[in-house]
């Protein structure tokens, strides 16, 4: 150090540039290296250094020292002490990167190998993107840098490389566990063919030492053996890893000790657990806060899980010991600065309180575990990805909620509870928000473009299984129809998932901020108003309350996931998948015995006095259920009766729904009206019920989409584009194992599925409101996330306000005569909610006299078509085209007599035929 110091003296940076240059580069090498001075302060110094050597070393004029420098930076970054770790090691990621600009395989292989093995080594660490994702590239690098090092040409390097790859197969998570776990060990003996105890004793301890943590992890062969022979390894680790020579070393084999012992399965478990608290406690003595906090925090986690396992001693003297430790560690193991150990160490530390019903405790520990979580998830690009992160958390997000019911924080649990829900349908609506009004970048296009050629293909393969359907024939799917269909879906799903890396919100340029109780508040703006919260955990459902200056909770106990959400399953939704007749007849005493249990006569008395109208939040299953047919208790009243109703899938996408621009620029007046009619020619009644309306708004015809001759998909896009209010009354379909499949279907095996909408394609500012007068356009399975993917909700994410569905097959006479009610109720100035609960009314109390004058007028323009087609010759279009019309009608008409023969009075009365119904987003 001392002469490159006096050489600096000399060879200064006026009069000897490239010297002086390469004077910083060896200094900085050199403080990197030096074992005297405080280390932190030495890998400080050797980057100042290193940063001058670039600013003559640049890549333009000197690439391979330019280069060098990079690898140097790298190797620092890696071990450099002050800084965020996270963002040290996308420093190291850089670094490596910038140098294989230069060192590629040609102008020097066994450089760019080192640079594949360093970057490995950097993956492995990583903090930012998706763990997952991280030990996957790692693996893919140091395969890499062994098509170089050779067990013959680079028996060291060779070796170094198998021992790292062994600890990330130790570590992967994708593949089988018992491949992986074969595989780290298979690399680690690999490794130790060169590393043997006599030439290298100090990489030989450490091996010993990964193979350990490897047999521990070995889930073939006996548990129990597998766990001693790991112990054994650790043993063999301490005869060279002393505490006096390699106290570091020494310290991480004490905790890797302190984890076998717990795991162990041979001996006495008390002493097992002594003989781990005293491992650990043996690497605190070397794990200090001040010089090594990562891994003081790591021992702490694993030292305060162990206490609350204890059996010797007191038990609330190790409770207390225990949560101690938890809480010390997560000092260091915060939410931002080391979200994936925060997870773990946050969890245990809630876990540990919410067994112990220490409610502050819990809440805690909860809280930082979502915030890593959630953290985590905005480093992932991947959708997918991303749900299954949530999937994974889910059951935090629910012990959170009830920790904090325990705990008497209503407010708080109402807040958990919403910021757990529907976060896809979230993404999608918060990207939608950001990009209206944007072009849509070129690459995005392309893959557009992608996903509409496949979609086509898969239009033309289901035309050729055309079949002609009433409204109520068209039923939701289990799986696609064909082995062609489901390799064309396969092929979707991976340009959808690539659409969506696209994305602003997955690709963390932005993040959505969950809603508060005051802002979800300001969502009601009339006090006789209330949002009801529905909410499972594993043993109640909890239903929130939210008025506009208060917040109050309903609790029905012991209605928990097994209880009533297993219930719905088993008696609502797998009857009406595999026993629709059987189903229909169910319905009321269902709805019967599901009031109950939802207490819904307790609710009203207790928390609904003076509301009048009801936001409903559904949780799970609860999402296909039709609230408004549930009694109440009194006489012949239905919640629909009592109360106006609408649903959203959640607060915060009422909010996105309220936020959109122009909302209130549109006057019903000034409205525009389209409407997409019959599509397959094979619904009589849909027919009828385009024809009213059009008389009703005026709808000049190139706003109507009639039969199959105009309702294409091409067509149905450009007139989204066009109007404020869509009706499509034709057949659709829901896709219960892949909801990005749900489609309406339209004329010549066209269809528009769920996954086109959710597309940047699909971009719909202007519209106000879509009448989804078809099948099954809310029926859906939610996910663990509470993410119900439908037609309905692909509307509001594509930019509607408000969508009116269906949650189940609805009946085609009754559908049209709904919608009917509907649009008058609108034209008479109510809003959705009053236009819809007025109509239910309507058809509930429609007779079969009501129904006579209805044929009646069909009749007599029966008998207008006939003279209409008698005008004109047999054969000729315009014959046809009448004759066309007339079958129509005649349908119609058929359709209407089938029930006038029925016996009685008043034919829809059943919920099955006016309950399907409902409204999602505005009023």
């Amino acid at each position: 150090m001392s002469f490159f110091e006096k050489a600096q003296q000399v060879y200064t940076q006026e009069d000897f540039l490239e010297d002086w240059a390469a004077i910083q580069r060896s200094l900085g090498f050199v403080y990197y290296s030096r074992e005297f001075g405080n280390r932190s302060e030495n890998l400080e110094k050797a980057i100042s250094l290193l940063d001058q050597a670039l600013q003559v070393y640049t890549q333009q004029s000197f690439p391979k020292e330019w280069g060098l420098v990079q690898i140097f930076l790298g190797e620092i970054y890696l071990s450099r002490i002050r800084g965020e770790k996270a963002e040290n090691l996308e420093q190291v990621l850089t670094c490596y990167q910038n140098a294989l600009q230069v060192y590629t395989p040609e102008i020097s292989c066994d450089l760019w190998a080192a640079i594949q093995n360093c970057l490995g080594k950097a993956y492995f660490h990583r903090i930012h993107g998706d763990h997952k994702d991280n030990l996957e590239k790692s693996i893919i690098f140091f395969e890499r840098a062994l098509q170089i090092f050779t067990r013959e040409a680079a028996p060291e390097s060779w070796a170094e490389t198998q021992n790292n790859l062994g600890n990330v197969y130790c570590k992967r998570i994708r593949g089988k566990a018992s491949e992986n776990q074969k595989q780290s060990i298979l690399c680690l003996e690999n490794s130790l063919q060169v590393y043997n105890r006599e030439t290298y004793p100090e990489t030989w301890a450490t091996i010993q030492g990964n193979l350990a943590i490897a047999y521990q992890k070995l889930i073939e062969g006996k548990p129990s053996e597998n766990i001693e022979r790991a112990i054994v390894y650790h043993q063999k680790a301490l005869l060279i890893h002393t505490q006096q020579a390699f106290p570091e070393e020494w310290a991480k084999i004490q905790h890797n000790l302190g984890n076998a012992y717990n795991a162990r399965v041979k001996g006495n478990e008390e002493e097992n657990l002594e003989l781990a608290i005293n491992a650990y406690q043996a690497a605190l003595q070397i794990r200090n806060f001040e010089s090594f906090p990562q891994t003081w925090a790591n021992t702490q986690n694993s030292l305060g899980t162990t206490y609350i396992k204890r059996i010797k001693g007191d038990k609330s003297e190790n409770l207390v010991l225990g949560i101690a430790a938890l809480k010390a560690a997560l000092k260091i193991n915060s939410p931002d600065g080391f979200p994936n150990s925060c997870w773990v160490n946050a969890r245990n530390l809630g876990y540990a309180a919410f067994t112990t019903q220490l409610w502050s405790e819990a809440i805690y520990g909860y809280e930082k575990a979502i915030n890593a979580i959630e953290k985590i998830r905005t480093w992932v690009t991947s959708e997918f990805r991303r749900q299954e992160i949530l999937e994974e958390a889910i059951d935090v997000y629910e012990k959170m909620v009830q920790a904090c019911i325990n705990a008497g924080q209503i407010e708080k649990a109402f807040e958990y509870s919403e910021r757990s829900r529907s976060k896809r349908l979230v993404d999608l609506m918060a990207s939608y928000n950001l990009s209206q009004g944007e072009e849509i970048p070129p690459k995005v296009q392309e893959l557009l473009q992608q996903y509409e050629e496949l979609q086509r293909q898969i239009d033309q393969e289901r035309q050729s299984h055309k079949s002609e359907n009433s409204r109520s024939d068209t039923r939701a799917a289990w799986e696609a129809y064909n082995e062609a269909i489901a390799s064309l879906e396969a092929q979707k799903q991976q340009v959808w998932e690539n659409l969506r890396r696209e994305d602003p919100v997955l690709a963390g340029e932005i993040q959505v901020n969950p809603l508060s109780l005051s802002e979800i508040q300001k969502l009601i703006d009339q006090p006789n108003i209330a949002i009801l919260s529905f909410y499972t955990t594993n043993s109640d459902t909890h239903i929130f309350v939210v008025q506009k200056h208060q917040i109050t909770l309903h609790t029905c106990t012991g209605q928990g996931l097994e209880t009533l959400q297993g219930w719905i399953n088993q008696n609502w939704l797998l009857p009406y998948m595999n026993d629709y007749k059987k189903w229909e007849t169910q319905i009321n005493s269902i709805l019967r015995e599901l009031a109950e249990r939802l207490q819904i006569s307790e609710l009203i008395s207790q928390h609904l006095q003076g509301i009048e109208e009801l936001i409903l939040v559904p949780h799970l299953l609860l999402h296909q259920i039709p609230f408004a047919a549930l009694p109440t208790g009194e006489y012949q009243e239905y919640l629909g009766d009592k109360f106006l109703i609408r649903y959203t899938p959640s607060c915060q996408i009422l909010e996105f729904c309220q936020q959109r621009d122009n909302v209130g620029e549109f006057n019903e007046i000034s409205l525009q009206y389209g409407t997409v009619e019959d599509a397959e020619d094979n619904l009589p009644c849909a027919r009828f019920e385009g024809e009213k309306l059009a008389q009703m708004y005026n709808i000049p015809p190139e706003n109507r989409l009639i039969g199959s001759s105009q309702a294409t998909s091409n067509n149905y896009r450009q007139l989204a584009q066009q109007v404020q209010v869509l009706h499509s009354c034709h057949h659709a379909q829901s896709r219960l194992d892949n909801p990005l499949e749900s489609q309406l279907k339209l004329a010549h095996g066209n269809s528009i599925t769920l996954g086109q909408l959710m597309t940047p394609g699909w971009r719909l500012p202007q519209l106000v409101e879509v009448f989804l007068s078809c099948c099954e356009t809310n029926l859906g399975i939610p996910s663990l996330t509470d993410d119900i993917l439908t037609l309905s909700t692909g509307f509001l994410c594509a930019g509607a306000r408000s969508v009116v569905s269906t949650l189940w097959s609805v009946n085609d006479l009754a559908t049209a005569l709904f919608s009917i009610f509907y649009y008058q109720q609108r034209q008479e100035g109510r809003n959705r909610p009053e236009a819809l609960q007025q109509a239910q009314i309507q058809l509930r109390e429609f007779t079969k006299v009501d129904l006579n004058k209805i044929f009646q007028e069909v009749e007599a323009k029966e008998k207008e078509l006939i003279g209409n087609r008698k005008k004109y010759p047999s054969g000729s279009i315009e014959h046809e085209q009448w004759k066309r019309e007339y079958n129509m009608y005649a349908k119609l008409n058929s359709r209407i007599q089938e029930i006038e023969n029925s016996t009685q009075q008043f034919p829809f009365s059943d919920p099955r035929y006016w309950a399907a119904f409902i409204c999602h987003g505005l009023r």
